[in-house]
């Protein structure tokens, strides 16, 4: 890659802006005229195989990466704890301030398990 005859020291903050978007209209440029190239010779394989480009590319559909929502979406819970006054926890969720003071008072989880 040859230096640039810009001497980036002698641009003024203008300048310098309108340089960098000059330089980023011509990387988009140079990108689409490389994608329009890669594009057709793609098509020309394709078409060397007796295929479409569409028949060569993933069908959309669902993403893979994404979470399953849950199957219990809606459905009550059964508890899994309970307090000795009678509240509820099923283990979901943000812990109730009834356990959070038992479990900061040494006793454990397990102690209050239903």
């Amino acid at each position: 890659m040859a230096k640039s005859d810009i001497n980036l020291d002698n641009l003024s903050v203008p300048e310098l802006n309108q340089l960098i978007e000059d330089a980023k209209a011509a990387l988009d440029g140079k990108k689409q005229g490389a994608k329009a190239q890669l594009i057709e010779e793609m098509r020309e394989k394709a078409a060397q195989l007796g295929l479409e480009l569409g028949d060569l590319l993933d069908k959309p559909g669902p993403r893979t990466n994404v979470r399953k929502p849950r199957s219990d979406v809606g459905k009550a819970v059964a508890a899994k704890y309970r307090s000795p006054e009678g509240e509820t926890w099923t283990g979901r969720g943000r812990m109730p301030r009834w356990l959070t003071e038992a479990l900061h008072h040494g006793r454990a989880k397990e102690d209050f398990a239903v």
